[in-house]
Order: C-alpha cells, then structure tokens, then sequence
C-alpha cells in the first residue's frame, strides 16, 4: 500500500502539472490530485500561500530565500576572517527585511541553522566554554602562579 500523501502535497503536483501544461483548467487537476478547486486556483494566483511558506514568512519574519541569502552572507564573511556577531546579523536580517525583526529572532534563526553557519561567534555559550578549557593554558597559568609564589616565599623567609 503506497502512502497518503499529504494535502499540501498533492497541491503542489496539481499546481505542478497544470504548469507543465497537463490541464486546462483547475477543477480536472483538483479532481485528479484529490484536492479542493479554489484552493488551488487561490495558490496558483498568489493568493494564498503553502502551510511552509507562510510559517516562513509571518514567523520567521524572513522567506526561506532570504534566509538562504543570510546564512550564505554570514559564511562569506567568516571566510574572509570577520565572522559577524548576533548583533551584525540583526543588522543583516534587517536590511533583507526591510524592517524590524523581533527580539530573540537571531538566537532562533541561529538555533534553526546551526549546522548551516561557520560563524563561531554565533554558537552556543556551553561550546564556547568547552573550547575554552585548553589544557596547556591552564599549565602554563599554574606553573607562572607557582613560579610567583615561590619567590614571595623566599622573599618572606629573608625577611624573617
């Protein structure tokens, strides 16, 4: 047994096969492709958008493509060695925009495409801290802090 398709699915092939040229009119592809007549008519029109779309554009506050556009942006600049803070790619995300995008935006655009981003500086603070914590630095900082406190001690023995 095949599965179901789901119903935006199947308006997107009836949308697909009408643009191929298969159909004429839309209540032969909305019966082909088991979807409803207006519905389709709406989408093909532009008056109505797929579930995805308008998550993308309402709560994303950005469509997929410019969002592509961003994180291809965000790339480009950690390669050239300036890799942007959160505070940059507000300033990016708004001048895509053309507007305001919310307060946590940024932290949520990042958390959406982290595998996507080279930036380092837009990673997760726990990641930051475990790339803090090299050894040899903290070697080197008990064997100076050790180093001083052995001449303070002679120097108080001398003394006394």
């Amino acid at each position: 047994m095949a599965p179901r398709s789901t119903k935006s699915e199947r308006i997107e092939a009836a949308i697909a096969a009408i643009r191929r040229g298969e159909f004429v009119n839309y209540a032969n592809a909305a019966a082909k492709y088991g979807c409803d007549r207006t519905t389709l008519s709406k989408r093909i029109r532009g008056l109505t958008k797929s579930k995805k779309d308008a998550n993308s554009f309402f709560h994303q506050c950005l469509t997929i493509e410019q969002e592509e556009v961003l994180i291809a942006r965000i790339n480009h600049l950690t390669d050239r060695g300036m890799p942007p803070t959160s505070h940059i790619v507000k300033n990016l995300a708004e001048e895509i925009r053309g507007d305001r995008v919310r307060k946590n935006w940024v932290g949520q655009f990042v958390k959406r495409h982290s595998i996507r981003l080279k930036s380092l500086y837009l990673r997760n603070i726990d990641n930051l801290r475990a790339g803090a914590e090299y050894a040899p630095m903290f070697q080197l900082f008990f064997s100076v802090v050790s180093y001083f406190f052995a001449i303070i001690m002679r120097y108080f023995l001398i003394i006394f």
